[in-house]
């Protein structure tokens, strides 16, 4: 059986991972986390079942707009 191994998270504003998906390859993941960060800036990364490690990591930081104030 070749079941789902890497587990993807994203960090909340707290820096806690919240679980978003699983997957079976590196590839998969790596293209997973480039498709969530398109939609939902923000840092994520892939944690192996197998090995207890973090594999991949993306931060795609979220815009910040400043506003030039007039006198």
């Amino acid at each position: 059986m070749n079941s789902a191994q890497l587990d993807i998270f994203r960090k909340d504003v707290q820096g806690n991972p919240v679980w978003l998906d699983c997957v079976k390859d590196l590839e998969t993941a790596r293209f997973r986390l480039n498709e969530l960060a398109s939609v939902i800036p923000g840092e994520y990364f892939v944690f192996d079942q197998r090995t207890h490690q973090i594999v991949a990591s993306l931060a795609r930081p979220t815009s910040v707009q400043f506003c030039k104030e007039e006198a």
